[in-house]
């Protein structure tokens, strides 16, 4: 489960149990040992980046070390994940 937010014009999500680690915009497929439905895993993981990829939402790393903010940025047949304040 993920959480989107609204305030104030601003938009984020909270990634809750969706990723566990930054690495996986960019290895989708890779699953952590908490995925239990290995194919969904990796199937809403794919949907997720596509769909964030880009845009002006900030995503919130549940799981991911300091700094957590950030944002998905397309990169080739992937994604990258860019914390606040960094270049592409």
């Amino acid at each position: 489960m993920s959480l989107r937010v609204s305030s104030q014009g601003h938009e984020a999500v909270i990634t809750g149990d969706l990723m566990h680690h930054p690495v996986q915009c960019g290895e989708p497929d890779w699953n952590s040992n908490f995925c239990d439905d290995q194919a969904m895993a990796r199937a809403t993981r794919r949907a997720f980046c596509a769909r964030y990829a880009d845009g002006e939402v900030t995503i919130l790393g549940t799981h991911f070390g300091a700094p957590t903010a950030g944002r998905i940025v397309s990169h080739g047949r992937a994604w990258r994940y860019l914390t606040e304040g960094a270049r592409s």
